[in-house]
């Protein structure tokens, strides 16, 4: 009876006003719903994009009669106005994956044209450095001269200068100046110490930046001095940093319409990669020192010389490796011994553990070991001379090394581009141009130059047109 009466009172109930009361909203809402539809069906809807509008297109030219461009980064341009190598080498790792790059050179030619060893007068490093650009020669102190490189700045998406901080300010080329006509410009600085900060006027090298980041004062024998690189470490980690701090700005971009300023120091990059130096030294008070070829903190890692005079590297990182390592050379005891299960555990032991390792490589010829070693899964390899790496047939099936015929050297071979892309791989177009201002007058025409303002120009100095090569002996 219960049950039956529950079902008599229920049309009773939505008949009561606090249900009438709901179901009148409702009718409205789809009255209003259904004039809506009736005039969306009368009126087009006007989409709204959601996507910021893009720095205006700019008219791109790669230079006549020269290779075309291919890479993900084809149509974007870059202006180089960098000296030595980090912010040139920044720009040469755009121009690989296909930017159009002109660099900036004063009349008497970047420093890197006598730098490093030369062919018949002509740099070698310099053939290299300065691959893939095309190449201006302008005196920015001059007033014309900045004016033309404002000009320049005005059709491009990056800007690059590494001297000192201020210098850009006193030339009318600092980053307020230029992005109110470029609102997309990106301008990367690199400088020793940065754009701000007390040592920010100081001059700035990367042999400085190796010493004042802590590189070399953990690099060299335990008992030797601190050891500085004999290549521009810094000044290639600050370029590599700086192309892909470029090319977040690039993205960043595509999202704003609106470009950025970058400020990179030589020191803050190399030491970024230092491992855990710093917060050894944060949390534990514990100053890293040299260790010659040891880790400090992987235990064997070394450098052994075999019995044929040549070198093996060895590594065991990860702890499944060690045991491998030790059957490898006869020693399964160690392999076993529960107290050698970690590298911690290992580092307490590394003399005893080096000396062993490398009294059984000494025994041996480099081809063995490694032959050897590869057989029981050891992590080793070859330390190499550059004319070994010429020879590898690793090296040779990626082409890792990339030959290329040029006018003034003749045939070249020399590192191919990193990384690799599949579908869109960048490209060596030429190298380095042996002649200063050899594009200048190219250059200045697309930037609506006349020829005999091009010429008055060059009799005042403001620019170079196709200097000759600045040799060495």
């Amino acid at each position: 009876m219960a049950a039956k009466k529950t079902k008599r009172k229920a049309p009773a109930a939505s008949k009561s006003p606090v249900k009438r009361k709901a179901a009148k909203p409702a009718k409205a809402a789809r009255a209003v719903k259904a004039v809506k539809v009736a005039k969306a069906a009368k009126k087009p809807v006007k989409k709204v994009s959601r996507v910021p509008a893009k720095p205006a297109a700019r008219p791109r030219s790669y230079g006549k009669g020269k290779p075309k461009p291919q890479g993900p980064l084809v149509g974007y341009r870059v202006i180089d106005l960098g000296m030595i190598f980090a912010g040139p080498l920044v720009c040469t790792l755009l121009g690989d994956l296909g930017a159009d790059v002109i660099k900036v050179e004063h009349p008497d030619g970047d420093d890197v044209r006598l730098t490093g060893k030369f062919k018949e007068g002509k740099g070698v490093w310099w053939a290299v450095s300065a691959r893939n650009k095309r190449m201006i020669s302008v005196n920015v102190s001059k007033p014309e001269g900045a004016d033309i490189v404002r000009k320049l700045i005005g059709t491009a998406d990056v800007f690059v200068e590494n001297f000192r901080p201020g210098r850009m300010k006193q030339w009318g080329l600092d980053y307020e100046t230029l992005s109110k006509v470029n609102k997309g410009l990106v301008m990367l600085h690199i400088s020793g110490y940065g754009q701000t900060g007390p040592y920010s006027k100081r001059p700035g090298m990367g042999t400085l930046a190796e010493a004042f980041s802590g590189f070399a004062h953990i690099t060299g024998e335990k008992d030797g001095p601190p050891t500085l690189p004999s290549v521009p470490i810094a000044d290639g980690v600050a370029a590599i940093t700086g192309a892909y701090a470029v090319l977040a700005a690039l993205l960043n971009r595509e999202k704003t319409g609106i470009g950025d300023e970058i400020d990179i120091s030589l020191y803050e990059p190399l030491m970024s990669i230092l491992g855990s130096m710093v917060i050894d030294y944060d949390q534990l008070n514990h100053i890293t020192s040299r260790r010659g070829n040891r880790s400090t903190w992987t235990v064997p890692r070394n450098a052994y010389r075999t019995k044929d005079g040549k070198w093996v590297a060895v590594s065991s990182a990860a702890n499944s490796i060690a045991p491998r390592l030790f059957r490898a050379i006869g020693r399964p005891d160690w392999a076993e011994d529960p107290s050698l299960g970690t590298n911690p555990q290992r580092f307490r032991r590394i003399d005893e553990i080096d000396g062993g390792i490398a009294e059984w490589i000494l025994k041996h010829d480099q081809a063995f070991v490694l032959d050897h070693f590869h057989k029981a899964d050891v992590v080793a390899g070859p330390i190499y001379d550059v004319s070994q790496i010429f020879e590898d047939p690793q090296v040779k099936f990626r082409e890792t090394l990339r030959e290329i015929q040029d006018p003034d050297l003749g045939k070249v071979r020399l590192q191919n581009i990193v990384p690799k892309f599949t579908r869109n791989p960048g490209k060596i177009r030429w190298l380095g141009k042996q002649r200063i201002g050899v594009d200048t007058p190219e250059v200045m025409r697309e930037l609506g130059y006349a020829n005999k303002d091009i010429k008055r120009l060059e009799s005042e100095g403001v620019i170079k047109l196709d200097g000759l090569p600045v040799g060495g002996h």
